[in-house]
């Protein structure tokens, strides 16, 4: 065998073990979500062989009147959320990255201050804030508490794809007589929309699992995090494993749309680079 046919051999060899090894870590992180699928589909109270297949405990969760509030309730949330942190997201990416101030590194450090706090004290803070401002409990303290977890959150991926904008097209276009909203409108948010795209799914995904916020803040409301909750601690229904299925599957499919959005953005950028 030639050094050549070795070195090929070596190198299939090692991007093999390298595949295995990245598959073998996604497995390690899936099995959790996958073991819920399944228990979803067991026609029993308690998981147990044989396997009996049914689809009945998701017509159950669909029908139920309590799911179906608690999915009111989390939409009421949600929605909100969704629009308000993509906002105020991306206004804080984009004074970040397309503008220079004084303190701009520490105005990003203080921004994305609340993505490190531990979600369970960042409730205890926000409910604590709720109680002393005579705020109360409900739906909207929900929604402002989930803003602040979830706003850095967008600034963050919306930051990520400014960065990758070259700063030659914004001057191009001042050069030919833009002015700022001009400039924002016709440039510069189209170049980052998809980040803003990805930001927004982000944010309703996260959003729409938080538990530990809404867990200090909803008061007597019910969302769909604490029903199931509710439900394994004081009186597990097979209902439970499929709504968090159904849950599991909305943000799948949501997240790969972002990566997808995300991976078109990269090629566009490219090819303008490129011209």
């Amino acid at each position: 065998m030639s050094t050549e046919q070795s070195t090929s051999l070596a190198s299939r060899i090692g991007g093999g073990l390298w595949y295995g090894y990245v598959g073998l870590v996604a497995l390690f992180f899936m099995l959790p979500l996958f073991s819920l699928v399944i228990a979803s589909f067991y026609d029993g109270q308690i998981f147990s062989f044989p396997y009996e297949f049914t689809t009945d405990w998701y017509a159950k969760a669909l029908a139920s009147s309590s799911v179906q509030s608690a999915v009111l309730t989390t939409a009421k949330i949600t929605i909100p959320v969704t629009i308000l942190s993509t906002i105020i997201g991306t206004a804080g990416a984009l004074a970040y990255t397309r503008h220079e101030f004084a303190g701009q590194e520490l105005f990003k450090i203080f921004a994305l201050l609340p993505i490190f706090f531990p979600l369970i004290l960042l409730g205890l803070g926000m409910s604590m804030w709720a109680n002393l401002t005579g705020l109360g409990y409900g739906v909207l303290p929900a929604i402002i508490g989930e803003l602040v977890w979830i706003s850095p959150i967008v600034m963050f991926v919306v930051s990520i794809t400014a960065l990758s904008v070259d700063p030659n097209l914004e001057e191009a276009a001042k050069d030919l007589g833009a002015d700022t909203v001009t400039l924002y409108k016709d440039v510069i948010l189209p170049l980052v929309s998809d980040g803003i795209v990805s930001g927004a799914i982000f944010a309703f995904v996260l959003s729409w699992n938080n538990y530990y916020i809404v867990s200090y803040l909803k008061g007597s409301d019910i969302t769909v995090t604490t029903w199931i909750h509710g439900r394994m601690t004081q009186g597990f229904t097979p209902i439970v494993p499929a709504l968090a299925s159904m849950i599991f599957y909305l943000s799948l499919t949501l997240l790969v749309i972002a990566v997808i959005i995300e991976l078109r953005g990269d090629k566009i950028k490219a090819a303008l680079s490129r011209d």
